[in-house]
């Protein structure tokens, strides 16, 4: 199985600066998608949740209470009264219910985005051990240029080569060089959006260890299975229920609302001691449009109901789409290791033979050194996509890289 914690040490003046290997950072790929559960991302989702959560509880507030105090100059010279509104019509378990409904959404929201950076670390993990492997296989090249390159020299020595030869061969190593300067300032880069990505600091050397994941992946039907846990179903399901704590609102918010009033009247020289009243008073919601709230909710729930069938109907559209991609990953990747690759290798190693014992010349020697350095690209760039197709697999079956999600 291939390795990805290849370390290419290109010295050049003006090269990527790759610092020492002590001072690297290794990681493996369940180690970032274990430290993208930490990232700062993932932090700000669950201060969403806990908000979410204090919002149920503030709902569960009951109307203020009003106090009034007021004076004239004939009768009582104070009268203060107080007025308690009684929630007793099911306001505020309707208001909890529908904080409840959006706390879930929230949670909802959160899960997508959690698979989110997980899947961003997974793949940025990827990109990182595909671009060392393109800076080994860029290694790899170099040094058969070179060699090729003291072959012409050691030819053109013995009064067996020309110079065309020479130049030709060093100007094929010069741009092999060149290809590892290149890949190494990628493998830089691609390192530094991994860390990033991971909530470290860009400045600090990664670099992959361990094997690219994907050979093997969870069958369809079991990915299949899943869809109804899926992450997207379940937050479409979550909107719904919003909309029905909504109209389960406004048609609490047609009862009238029951307050407790009551009145102190001190001093007045038309009554003997202090007056106190009680009563009940009642607001009626003549004028509050509960039915055009109730219709408004309704149909709301229909069109998130008509969205989650889009939903269900894309999900398992995707993931016949994602299993095929992995199954063509894979096919790619088995034929370029198996038969491209070693093939293209044992075309190199008889070239550059026959080329150093004279019986072929330089130009087919390095054809053959190019299409060996592509063919090695290739199998680099197919083991990437298959770890690719993999992560995309398995988010298209409602799990993620971290293992979350239904078996």
């Amino acid at each position: 199985m291939f390795r990805v914690g290849i370390a290419v040490v290109c010295v050049v003046a003006s090269g990527a600066g790759s610092a020492a290997a002590d001072d690297a950072t290794s990681v493996t790929f369940a180690d970032a998608v274990a430290a993208a559960q930490h990232a700062p991302a993932l932090v700000a989702t669950q201060a969403d949740i806990r908000a979410a959560d204090a919002r149920i509880d503030a709902a569960s507030a009951w109307p203020s209470p009003g106090v009034r105090v007021e004076t004239n100059r004939l009768t009582a010279k104070v009268v203060a009264g107080a007025s308690v509104p009684l929630p007793v019509f099911g306001t505020v378990g309707a208001a909890q219910r529908v904080a409840a409904a959006e706390a879930n959404v929230v949670r909802s929201d959160s899960v997508v985005a959690d698979r989110e950076v997980i899947r961003a670390a997974a793949l940025a993990w990827i990109a990182l051990a595909r671009a060392e492997g393109d800076a080994a296989a860029a290694a790899l090249s170099a040094t058969q240029a070179k060699e090729l390159e003291t072959i012409a020299k050691g030819r053109l020595d013995t009064g067996a080569g020309a110079v065309v030869d020479v130049s030709t061969a060093s100007a094929a190593r010069a741009r092999a060089d060149l290809a590892v300067i290149a890949a190494n300032y990628e493998r830089a880069a691609r390192g530094a959006e991994l860390a990033g990505t991971l909530g470290w600091d860009a400045r600090r050397t990664v670099t992959t260890a361990g094997a690219l994941p994907g050979n093997e992946a969870p069958a369809l039907g079991d990915l299949e299975h899943g869809l109804t846990t899926h992450p997207e179903h379940a937050r479409a399901a979550h909107r719904i229920a919003v909309t029905e704590a909504n109209a389960h609102e406004a048609r609490v918010s047609r009862f009238p609302t029951l307050a407790v009033e009551g009145a102190v009247a001190v001093d007045d020289p038309e009554t003997p001691g202090t007056d106190v009243m009680l009563g009940l008073s009642l607001d009626l919601p003549l004028f509050g449009r509960a039915g055009d709230r109730i219709r408004a909710a309704n149909a709301t729930g229909d069109a998130e109901r008509a969205r989650m069938k889009a939903i269900d109907t894309q999900l398992a559209a995707s993931l016949v789409a994602a299993e095929h991609r992995w199954q063509a990953a894979k096919e790619t990747e088995q034929q370029l290791e198996t038969t491209i690759v070693p093939a293209q290798e044992n075309v190199a190693k008889l070239a550059l033979t026959a080329y150093q014992e004279g019986a072929r010349d330089l130009e087919t020697a390095i054809i053959a050194a190019r299409d060996l350095a592509a063919a090695r690209a290739e199998l680099v760039t197919a083991r990437a996509e298959l770890a690719s197709a993999w992560v995309e697999l398995l988010d298209a079956g409602g799990r993620d890289a971290a293992g979350r999600g239904q078996p």
